[in-house]
C-alpha cells in the first residue's frame, strides 16, 4: 500500500506548492464581480496573490470624484520588482499607470484619481514573476471620469497650461518627489471633447531613465504624483513627460 501512496503523496505536494493556483484558490478580500475580468485583462496567465504587503491607502468616501488621492506602500518589494499597476474597477477608463522603477524607482507613492462609481481599486506589484495583488474599496457619488473639471473654465487655464512645480525630500532610503503638472487630463468621455491626457511619465538622473510611468485619463486633472526614489539628496533628477497632443514638459527638480 505504501508504494501505492508515496507517488499519490508526491503529485498532491506538487499541486498544492505550486505558485501558478494561488490566484484562484485565494477568495477575492473585496468580493468583486470584476475581479476575474481584469485579473485576465491585466495580468495574464501569470501567477497572482492577494499580499497584505502591498498597502493601497483612499479615502473610505470620496468628496470629490474628480480628486481621490490613492496611497500605495509596497515597500516590502522594494529592490525586487518590475512593473506596478493600479486600477479602478469600475471607472470606465480602468487602468491608471503602468510603473516601471528601472533603476531608481521604489514602491512607494501617491496619485490623485478619477472616479466614477463606488468602487474597488487594485494595486498589482510584479516581483520574481508573481503579481502581489492590494487593494481597498471606496464609496462615493461618482461622476469623476464623465463630470467636466475646472481646469478648463478658468480663464487662465492656457496660460497656466504645462506648468510644473516638484520638491524633492529626503526621504529614506533615498528621496521623495513631489510633482504637480497643469493638464486638463480630458477623458474624451464628456461630450464635444477629444482625449486629451498626458501618456508618459519620467524621471531623469545622470540623462538617463530612472523610473517611468504610462498613465492613462483616469489620473485626474492637473495631477499630482508623489514618487519615492533611491537618489539620495546629491542625485539630481528631471521630471519629463509627454501627452497625447505631442506636448512635452520637462522640469529640474530641485
Amino acid at each position: 500500500m505504501a508504494g501505492y501512496l508515496r507517488p499519490l503523496l508526491a503529485v498532491l505536494m506538487l499541486f498544492c506548492t505550486s505558485p501558478g493556483i494561488t490566484a484562484e484558490a485565494q477568495k477575492d478580500p473585496l468580493d468583486s464581480f470584476m475581479w476575474e475580468r481584469y485579473r485576465e485583462r491585466f495580468l495574464g496567465d501569470t501567477p497572482v496573490r492577494f499580499d497584505q504587503r502591498v498597502r493601497v491607502q483612499a479615502p473610505a468616501f470620496a468628496e470629490d470624484s474628480g480628486q481621490v488621492p490613492i496611497d500605495v506602500d509596497a515597500s516590502a518589494f522594494n529592490g525586487r520588482f518590475q512593473r506596478m499597476l493600479l486600477w479602478v474597477e469600475l471607472n470606465p477608463i480602468p487602468l491608471v499607470f503602468d510603473y516601471r522603477p528601472l533603476s531608481d524607482g521604489l514602491a512607494n507613492l501617491s496619485i490623485n484619481v478619477r472616479l466614477e462609481q463606488s468602487s474597488a481599486v487594485r494595486v498589482a506589484v510584479l516581483s520574481d514573476g508573481v503579481w502581489h495583488v492590494g487593494g481597498t474599496r471606496i464609496e462615493g457619488e461618482g461622476g469623476g471620469c464623465t463630470t467636466p473639471g475646472i481646469a478648463k473654465t478658468e480663464d487662465n487655464w492656457s496660460r497656466d497650461f504645462g506648468k510644473i512645480m516638484a520638491r524633492r525630500f529626503d526621504h529614506e532610503p533615498g528621496s521623495r518627489v513631489r510633482v504637480k503638472l497643469s493638464h486638463p487630463m480630458d477623458s474624451g468621455l464628456i461630450p464635444s471633447t477629444r482625449p486629451f491626457y498626458v501618456e508618459q511619465v519620467a524621471f531623469i538622473r545622470d540623462g538617463e531613465p530612472a523610473a517611468t510611468m504610462a498613465w492613462q485619463a483616469s489620473v485626474s486633472e492637473n495631477p499630482e504624483l508623489a514618487l519615492t526614489l533611491k537618489g539620495d539628496s546629491d542625485a539630481s533628477y528631471r521630471f519629463q513627460a509627454r501627452d497625447n497632443n505631442g506636448n512635452e514638459f520637462d522640469h529640474a527638480i530641485p
